[in-house]
C-alpha cells in the first residue's frame, strides 16, 4: 500500500429502453494509479466487480505518484480532490493507494478482498428512499425532502484500457484497467421532492460506460446510483 501524508454532453441519446434504480446498487470507487506497484491487484480486483450488475465500479486515476517515474495518462487533480475529501470524512491521516470506498460509507485497501465484498453485501442490503429511472433521455429522480444538500452526479468511463508502462515502478508490465473515469460532473444540487432531468451523453463508443449517482454532501454517502448503458 502506497500513501501520502494529508496536510491539511455529448451525442444526444437516441435509445428509447427504460432503465430503473428500484434495486439497490453500490458504488464501489478505487483510487489508484499507474506509477503504483501496489495498485494493479485491485485495478483486477475492480475489472471482476465492474462484471455485477449491482455495482457501479469506477476507477478514479490520481496524480500525486507521477513524479516518481511515470505520469499516468489518466490521472486527474480533481480526483485526488476527491479523495482528499474522502480522507477527511473518514479522518484518516492520510491518502494512499489503491484505496477502495463503498458508496461513501466503508473505505479499506483495494485488495482487501472479503472486506471490500461484505461491504457491498451490507450496502445492498440497506433500503434507500430514492429511486432514479431513465426513459430516453428522461432521468427521473424522486426522494423524500432532504434538509441537507444532495448532489447529483454524472460519470462517464473508460470500460477497459490496457497500457503498457515504460518507466517508474511498473515498468516493463502490460496493465489492464478497468471504468477509468474520465468525466465526473455534478449536474445539479437537489433537495429531494420530484426532478425531471434531460441528460445527454456519446453512444458511439461502446468502450465509454456512463452512470448518474446521488450523494450526500456532509458526509459523502451515495445514496442512490443507475447505469445508463
Amino acid at each position: 500500500m502506497k500513501k501520502i501524508i494529508l496536510i491539511s454532453f455529448f451525442g444526444l441519446i437516441l435509445a428509447t429502453q427504460s432503465a430503473v434504480a428500484n434495486d439497490r446498487l453500490a458504488v464501489v470507487e478505487l483510487f489508484t494509479s499507474q506509477g503504483c506497484s501496489s495498485c494493479p491487484p485491485a485495478d483486477a480486483f475492480l475489472g471482476e466487480l465492474s462484471m455485477r450488475s449491482d455495482v457501479l465500479a469506477l476507477a478514479y486515476h490520481v496524480d500525486y505518484w507521477d513524479y516518481i517515474g511515470w505520469k499516468d495518462a489518466y490521472a486527474q487533480s480533481a480526483f485526488t480532490q476527491r479523495q482528499r475529501e474522502y480522507a477527511y470524512t473518514f479522518q484518516l491521516r492520510y491518502i494512499y493507494t489503491p484505496q477502495m470506498v463503498v458508496s461513501g460509507n466503508f473505505e479499506t485497501s483495494g485488495t482487501k478482498r472479503r472486506s471490500i465484498i461484505a461491504a457491498i453485501e451490507k450496502q445492498l442490503s440497506d433500503t434507500s428512499d430514492i429511486e432514479l429511472e431513465r426513459t430516453g433521455s428522461e432521468l427521473l429522480l424522486h426522494g423524500p425532502s432532504s434538509s441537507v444538500p444532495l448532489q447529483v452526479y454524472q460519470v462517464s468511463y473508460f470500460k477497459e484500457k490496457t497500457t503498457v508502462v515504460r518507466r517508474g515502478e511498473n515498468r516493463g508490465k502490460t496493465l489492464s484497467e478497468y471504468n477509468i473515469v474520465h468525466s465526473l460532473e455534478k449536474i445539479m444540487d437537489w433537495s429531494g421532492g420530484e426532478k425531471r432531468l434531460n441528460i445527454q451523453f456519446s453512444q458511439t463508443d461502446p468502450n465509454l460506460g456512463h452512470a448518474v449517482f446521488v450523494q450526500r454532501e456532509n458526509d459523502l454517502k451515495i445514496l442512490a446510483a443507475i447505469k445508463l448503458n
